[in-house]
């Protein structure tokens, strides 16, 4: 396996999936301390800078579609490595704003690892539906941190809220309102230092909107921006008194295409469903419903319904079942509705693909890894296969 000789003040780049491992010397990812002789492992699709602080040698191994590089310079810029000298001054929520692709979850990271080192114990929140970190993608959460971490992805989110769709575009005051039930939650546990980690929205008017309502009930300390803050949102910033820096993106951002970020989320998804099993559950022993709060049984069968026939008329399927057996037709094929439970508490704790339901019989079939009593179910809007992959979406307000 190669092992590099790397530089004080130098970077190596890992882009996934690969691996390093810290043979001697002394590295860090986003000010996490690398140990020696514990292997780092980088996910399909995702970069991690390994900034090297004294002479090492590292061991890096690599995928297909994987790689490294190694840069003489410290890829997190300065003015980023200046926040960091002064986060005790703002000991609050900080929010992390910036588009897709621009270092935001790197950022986040960061923060998130330096208020753990100052407080001892910090909360990284996930707001992006799309390119979710620690929770399933359409929904959004929190992970209290007691110690640094090299990568946010490998943590599962403590609490959860389910907005439901991918983006927060057709959902907007959905969105907004989720993030403020996960805000209330985590000040009521008395977390202060904590950093918000936005979603990618950012152009149109329709965009500024929503990140106005989200800093209007976030009320950070801090807005860090990478790039430009619009002037809307920082006349706004000004009547809350959060404070704003506009920061320049890392030096080396690994820019996804459309294809790529689906296939994180089925990789997300995936994770989600690992271990589950079909139970078979009468539809009144729990509290169904749809993302829209409609309760009614044969609304939902209709709406189930339509997510059903548009997948298998964009696909030219031929299926001689009516009504929704052919739901449990496709469940054949692995395939069903993503669908979101809550336990005895009323606390969103899993996911599962809904594969029949059958208001005459009082009976629905759900593959999912959450084996507790199920208390209220949410049926969703997208058409997702066991392995994670979207394979028809409609927005619930559409549906």
């Amino acid at each position: 396996m190669p092992q590099l000789k790397v530089k004080a003040g130098s970077t190596v780049i890992l882009h996934g999936p690969a691996s390093a491992l810290l043979i001697n010397g002394k590295a860090s990812i986003l000010d996490h301390q690398l140990k020696l002789k514990k292997r780092v492992v980088v996910k399909s699709w995702r970069s991690r800078p390994i900034y090297v602080e004294e002479d090492s040698v590292i061991e890096c191994v690599h995928g297909e579609g994987g790689g490294f590089e190694v840069l003489d310079v410290d890829t997190i810029p300065t003015e980023w490595r200046g926040i960091v000298k002064e986060l005790n001054s703002w000991k609050g929520l900080i929010a992390v704003y910036g588009g897709v692709d621009s270092g935001k979850t790197s950022l986040a990271t960061l923060i998130a690892n330096n208020l753990v080192k100052l407080y001892g114990v910090s909360a990284y929140i996930d707001l992006d539906l799309g390119q979710s970190n620690i929770c399933p993608p359409t929904t959004i959460g929190y992970v209290k941190l007691k110690r640094t971490v090299p990568d946010i992805s490998t943590l599962r989110m403590d609490c959860g809220e389910v907005v439901g769709y991918t983006s927060p575009t057709p959902l907007v005051e959905k969105h907004v309102k989720r993030a403020e039930k996960i805000i209330s939650k985590l000040r009521s546990e008395g977390v202060e230092a904590c950093v918000a980690d936005l979603d990618g929205w950012v152009s149109g008017s329709q965009a500024i909107k929503h990140k106005l309502m989200l800093f209007e009930i976030l009320k950070p300390r801090l807005i860090l921006s990478i790039g430009s803050l619009p002037s809307e949102l920082r006349s706004l910033c000004e009547d809350i008194g959060s404070e704003v820096r506009e920061l320049p993106p890392p030096l080396r951002v690994r820019k996804r295409e459309p294809s790529a970020r689906r296939r994180l989320r089925s990789m997300a998804y995936s994770r989600f469903l690992r271990n589950s099993i079909l139970r078979k559950i009468p539809i009144s022993w729990a509290k169904v419903e749809d993302l829209m709060e409609i309760g009614d049984v044969q609304e939902i069968s209709s709406r189930i319904m339509k997510l059903v026939s548009t997948y298998i008329e964009e696909n030219d399927l031929i299926i001689d079942l009516k009504g929704l057996k052919t739901l449990e037709e496709l469940s054949k094929k692995g395939i069903g509705v993503l669908s979101y439970l809550y336990d005895l508490a009323d606390n969103f704790s899993g996911i599962g693909l809904l594969m029949a339901f059958n208001a005459n019989k009082n009976y629905l079939k759900i593959y999912t890894p959450f084996k507790q009593q199920v208390k209220r179910m949410i049926i969703g809007s997208i058409l997702l296969s066991a392995d994670g992959e979207e394979l028809c979406a409609i927005p619930p307000n559409v549906l």
